[in-house]
């Protein structure tokens, strides 16, 4: 016979309560589910919550923060591969934006002073500065390509120089008694036979310095394609200077424009001021050292007084590098040390005159980078580009350092990296 239920347990039903367990018997004096109080229900409804936490904290979603840095890391690294396996366009489109910043004051000048317009004056400005270029390569190229053969002579003289000997026999000596007293320590076990096989041929390759300093460029067909492309690019951002600026502002919000527009202006005078005060420096330094070098009998007194010259004009790396061309030749030809202590000493002092008292004045303050960020850009991206990172390292760290002073959320990379 079928079995009516209560009428309040078919209201709980319908109101979504859960029905007594099958089994089990409801007394005529025990309450039900639907006749209990509202308060011990919220009771018992809280208890069901697991000791893990709230429903809030079970429906959270992942950390943001911990995608937000993952992200960050993958772009760093897809920016680095991107700036290697890209590295002649973007050395192309750094050397062209420096040539552009160098040029633009005399372009200015000449559409101040003449009805020139802008793109003709670019055009003037371009032609004779390659014109320049070209000039000077072949007033130096015949003593530098005398220099360059007469490299592996200069080696081994140097190799063949009394004082070299001397340090080559030290250092033998040294290297034998450390292995002397490792074969004591530790005698060699036997090691097994081995066929004799043919010797083996090893052909090294030589790498010239301007194969160095083009390193970044790839082939020669990548050193083609930017020294044809530069001219190009040097031509049209100093004609389209004012569309540039203006359409680069208009890629960000309204709200920062007008930060965008300090930044660029920053920058601008910052690399005007950068590179005009260190080519005037270098130029002096380099007759400064030239007449030194002819005075005291160096061979080859221009090609390595242009070198020395502005290779001083290096941050904080400068006085070993502006040495260095000096004392190497500087070896193998004097054979007393009256000429080689007069070479180190003027170059010493010239390169204290000019970091003391020129580069305060034609440069100032306006690249503020410490010693530290100096080296590792300057070995960071020597890495990264070879030769050319070098003269391009110091620049783009000194933009980065601008942009970061200022933008309130990165000013403290920019105080980081200061002086």
């Amino acid at each position: 016979m079928r079995e009516n239920h209560p009428p309040e347990a078919a209201l709980a039903g319908e109101a979504g309560e859960s029905a007594p367990p099958a089994g089990r018997d409801v007394s005529p004096g025990e309450p039900s589910d639907a006749a209990q109080p509202a308060g011990a229900r919220a009771v018992d409804t809280s208890a069901e919550v697991p000791a893990s936490g709230t429903k809030e904290d079970r429906q959270a979603g992942p950390n943001l923060k911990l995608i937000r840095a993952g992200a960050t890391i993958i772009a760093i690294l897809g920016l680095l591969a991107l700036l290697h396996f890209a590295a002649s366009v973007f050395i192309t489109l750094f050397s062209s934006m420096l040539l552009a910043f160098a040029l633009e004051p005399l372009v200015h000048l000449l559409c101040a002073r003449t009805p020139l317009r802008r793109h003709h004056a670019s055009g003037i400005v371009v032609f004779l500065f390659v014109a320049m270029l070209y000039g000077l390569f072949y007033a130096t190229y015949l003593r530098a390509e005398s220099f360059i053969a007469e490299i592996p002579a200069i080696t081994e003289k140097i190799r063949a120089a009394p004082i070299v000997e001397s340090l080559a026999i030290r250092a033998e000596e040294l290297n034998r008694a450390f292995s002397e007293a490792s074969r004591r320590i530790a005698p060699p076990q036997a090691a097994p036979e081995r066929p004799e096989t043919d010797p083996q041929v090893m052909v090294q390759k030589t790498e010239t310095p301007l194969r160095s300093l083009l390193q970044g460029l790839g082939s020669l067909g990548g050193v083609l394609f930017a020294l044809g492309f530069i001219p190009f690019l040097v031509y049209f951002i100093l004609a389209d200077r004012e569309p540039l600026t203006r359409r680069t502002r208009e890629l960000f919000r309204e709200e920062h424009r007008a930060t965008v527009g300090e930044i660029l202006i920053d920058i601008e005078q910052m690399m005007r001021k950068f590179l005009l005060g260190n080519a005037v420096i270098a130029l002096v330094l380099s007759i400064a050292t030239v007449i030194i070098f002819l005075l005291v009998g160096l061979p080859y007194a221009v090609v390595l007084g242009i070198l020395s010259g502005t290779l001083s004009i290096v941050p904080y790396l400068g006085l070993p590098l502006a040495l260095a061309p000096g004392v190497v030749v500087g070896l193998v030809t004097f054979e007393s040390g009256g000429p080689f202590l007069v070479l180190i000493a003027f170059v010493t002092l010239f390169h204290l005159l000019a970091a003391n008292y020129l580069t305060p004045k034609l440069v100032g303050g306006e690249v503020r980078l410490n010693a530290t960020a100096s080296t590792v850009a300057l070995l960071f991206f020597g890495w990264l580009w070879g030769g050319m990172g070098l003269v391009l390292g110091i620049p783009i760290i000194a933009v980065l350092k601008c942009i970061f002073d200022n933008i309130p959320s990165t000013r403290r990379i920019g105080m980081f990296l200061g002086d």
